[in-house]
């Protein structure tokens, strides 16, 4: 599918709103902080806060935010709450971006 300036039906339209949802998550300094940590493996907010120099609070709204979108998956442990990538979500969207910008 190629994209035109504006979306001609509703598919594209569809893209077009996710890909703006993708980079309004991405837009946050704080997020790609996290996404970048998570690379390495999943991890619980009480691992993830301090390496990106947040409060508690401010890193469990920040992945709330990211596993609202799909591109963190969560598997407990226990009391805790590991949050890894969702590679496949991630891939999707940025291909959808891809496909707008080329």
């Amino acid at each position: 599918m190629e994209f035109a300036c504006c979306a001609k039906n509703d598919n594209e339209e569809k893209e077009l709103e996710k890909a703006h949802e993708f980079l309004k998550v991405l837009a946050d300094k704080n997020r790609l902080k996290i996404l970048c940590i998570l690379r390495k493996g999943p991890k619980c907010v009480c691992e993830i806060f301090p390496i990106v120099g947040i409060s508690q609070k401010l890193a469990s709204h920040h992945l709330g935010q990211m596993k609202k979108l799909g591109l963190l998956e969560e598997e407990r442990e226990g009391n805790f709450i590991r949050y890894g990538r969702n590679e496949k979500a991630i891939g999707r969207y940025a291909k959808i971006l891809k496909k707008i910008i080329n």
